[in-house]
Formats: structure tokens, C-alpha cells, sequence
């Protein structure tokens, strides 16, 4: 935080001193910790609190009201200036990518959709599987003429989650507007990645949600015994295509 804070060229230190840390971090935005997504900013601006000192003055019961258990602890304890995260030799990768090239120029949206849910599952995979979340999403799409159109969007909170990230590649899809248009190739690419356990999930209390996450959970541990092609969804499958 404090390199992010200090104009380049510039050297700042932070004593190994709680009140010096405390009054480092008391006046920055509360949107410099780590875990604090866009709708978790929006969350705690709309109760007054801007500054990582005005959530270090809220009682650790209440931040957990409103942004539940876990990601209330994790912030109180970092606008306390407590961090228990190890450091890392070896930094994290900043995307990955996966790319559907058709067979021939493609004019079906359907068959874009298949494409894109294709590529959400496997970026869903890997994140899930080295442990990582992503905090925004672009989309590319190589036309027959060779050209390209990217749309990125940032995520509403870090995911790893197949469904949250088909949500947003649908999204992005239809601000391209592809009904007509002939498509060579899709790609996406998960950015700003992170540890997994670094990106705490806001509380939506939706059952459908938390069935979607168990279904998941299911899926992973029967593709990992059977094979990428054990469960798939049924969009993908023969029949449907």
C-alpha cells in the first residue's frame, strides 16, 4: 500500500511501529485493502465509511453484520493493520486465457454461447484448481476478415466460480452484438488474479446460489476421477448440438 501511495522515484518507510501504522492507514480509502471489491466499497460508503480508520472505529460485530463473518474479520483485522497472509517467493500470475477457434466461419449466436460456456468452465477449472480467483474478465472475438473486438469488464467481487463467470462473459457478449456477425475464434481471459482464499464471497442468502456452488463442488470431484468430459452442461452435450 505504501508503494502504491508514493509518487515514483520516491522512497517511503513505515516504521515497524503500531501507531505509525495506524496513522499510515487511518486517512487512505478503505478501497486500498485487500478484499475490498467494488460492491463491498459501495456496501461500506453507504454507511458512512470511506476511510480505513472510519472502519477501524466499527466494532468487529457490526462489520460482520454487514459484510459477513469472514470478510468482516479479514477487514477489521487489516484496518488494524494486522496481516497474516505468508509472502510469496514466487508471484501469482496476473491472467490466464483459453481460446475456441470454430471449425468454419461461425454465424450462430448459439454456437457462440456453446463456445463461451465451453471456455468459462475450463478458466472455472483452473482457478479453482490452483486455488486462485479472478477480478475481471475480457472478452475477445477474431472476426472472418481477421480483425478483433475486446470487451473487459471487472467482476462484481473476485470469483473462481464457473456460473459467476458465465454470467459476466454472457454480458460482455451482448454488448458485441454478434447475432450476424462471422466469428473465426472466441477467447477469454481471467485477470487480475489472486489467492483464492484472499476473496472472501459476499453472503447473498439465494438457495439457488449456494445449489449452484454444491452442484459445482460435485462436478470437480467427478471430473477429476472420470475425466474433463464427465459432466458437462447440457448445452454442450451431442444431443443438444
Amino acid at each position: 500500500m505504501a508503494a502504491t501511495v508514493t509518487p515514483p522515484g520516491e522512497l517511503r518507510t513505515i516504521p515497524d511501529d503500531p501507531a505509525a501504522i495506524r496513522a499510515f492507514l487511518r486517512p487512505r480509502s478503505v478501497g486500498l485493502l485487500q478484499g475490498v471489491e467494488p460492491a463491498t466499497a459501495k456496501t461500506l460508503a453507504l454507511h458512512g465509511l470511506h476511510t480505513i480508520g472510519n472502519l477501524a472505529d466499527v466494532p468487529l460485530l457490526t462489520l460482520q453484520r454487514l459484510l459477513g463473518i469472514a470478510l468482516g474479520r479479514a477487514l477489521h483485522e487489516a484496518a488494524h493493520g494486522h496481516d497474516h497472509r505468508p509472502v510469496l517467493a514466487e508471484p501469482i500470475a496476473q491472467s490466464i486465457s483459453a481460446e475456441h477457434r470454430f471449425p468454419d466461419d461461425e454465424l450462430d449466436p448459439v454456437e457462440h454461447h456453446r463456445a463461451l460456456l465451453t471456455l468459462t468452465g475450463h478458466l472455472g477449472a483452473i482457478l479453482r484448481a490452483d486455488r486462485k480467483a479472478a477480478s475481471a474478465m475480457a472478452l475477445t472475438v477474431r472476426y472472418a476478415d481477421g480483425s478483433t473486438t475486446t470487451r473487459s469488464r471487472t467482476l462484481p467481487e473476485a470469483t473462481a466460480h464457473t456460473f459467476l463467470l458465465t454470467r459476466t462473459a454472457d454480458d460482455l457478449d451482448v454488448t458485441l452484438s454478434l447475432q450476424r456477425a462471422r466469428v473465426r475464434a472466441i477467447s477469454l481471459r481471467a485477470q487480475g488474479l489472486r489467492a483464492a482464499d484472499e476473496a472472501p464471497r459476499q453472503l447473498t442468502f439465494d438457495p439457488d446460489v449456494d445449489k449452484l456452488l454444491a452442484i459445482e463442488a460435485v462436478a470437480d470431484r467427478a471430473r477429476t476421477r472420470y475425466g474433463d468430459g464427465a459432466i458437462k452442461p447440457a448445452s454442450l452435450s451431442n444431443a443438444a448440438h
